[in-house]
């Protein structure tokens, strides 16, 4: 029964995504449009937020500070490198733009948060059926703001909304496997899940501080105070849901 729960909380988390970018794509495409800098702005907000109150914290109840901070330190930089060869690879003259390589980017640090999550959603069944159904719930409620952001951002760097929705859905089905396996080998994953969660957080700080900010200043993005205050407010509002939904977990 515990190993039931645990595998219909992980897949639930996979068809909320499904369920939340399919309401964005009712939208017309010229709506679309007009909306992707402000989910930008909204998932820069969920992804910091994510990282220094969520991932974090967690990581350091589990591990001591140091250890983990310096893990974020080394994962920031694997991440330019990866984003470094990533553009190498793709690039061949001035032209090419560099945000492009983001939403390559964003897909791992989705697939090492979901397989932290399915991590933890094991852990909670095995204390008890009532606190895995509340901790899954909390989870999925997580993952909804977040996943929309993250479906702007792989439009935002040149994928096909088919595209972008496939890939967007196979980078969350790690949450199964990851929720399987600790359920089998708990303890030894234990030990692994501070630095998994150290991981996560650097791949959204890196994301969210050399990308989507420097994308928000561009021209033809804040060209003027409305626009300005329009995305610093979906920046606050994004790290005010995080906070709101963090809370709610730790009760």
């Amino acid at each position: 029964m515990t190993l039931f729960f645990i595998i219909l909380f992980s897949i639930l988390g996979s068809i909320g995504v499904i369920i939340t970018i399919g309401s964005y794509l009712l939208f017309k495409e010229k709506i679309q449009k007009i909306l992707i800098p402000f989910l930008i702005a909204y998932a820069g907000g969920t992804l910091l937020a994510s990282a220094f109150l969520g991932l974090i914290p967690e990581a350091v109840e589990r591990l001591e500070l140091r250890p983990i901070l310096l893990t974020v330190l080394i994962g920031i930089i694997i991440f330019f490198l990866i984003e470094k060869t990533i553009i190498w690879h793709h690039c061949h003259d001035q032209k090419c733009e560099i945000h492009k390589a983001s939403g390559q980017m964003i897909l791992i640090g989705d697939a090492f948060h979901n397989f932290a999550d399915g991590v933890v959603i094991a852990a909670s069944f095995l204390i008890s059926i009532p606190f895995g159904i509340m901790v899954g719930f909390s989870m999925i409620l997580h993952e909804i703001p977040q996943e929309v952001g993250d479906f702007a951002i792989l439009i935002h760097s040149g994928y096909k909304k088919k595209k972008a929705l496939l890939l967007n859905i196979l980078s969350s089905l790690t949450t199964l496997p990851a929720a399987i396996l600790s359920y089998y080998i708990l303890e030894p994953v234990q030990g692994v899940v501070p630095y998994i969660m150290a991981i996560s957080a650097a791949s959204f700080i890196y994301i969210a501080l050399s990308d989507l900010v420097p994308e928000l200043h561009r021209k033809h993005v804040s060209a003027n105070v409305k626009n300005i205050i329009t995305q610093f407010l979906l920046l606050l509002t994004g790290i005010i849901t995080i906070i709101l939904l963090l809370t709610f977990h730790h009760h």
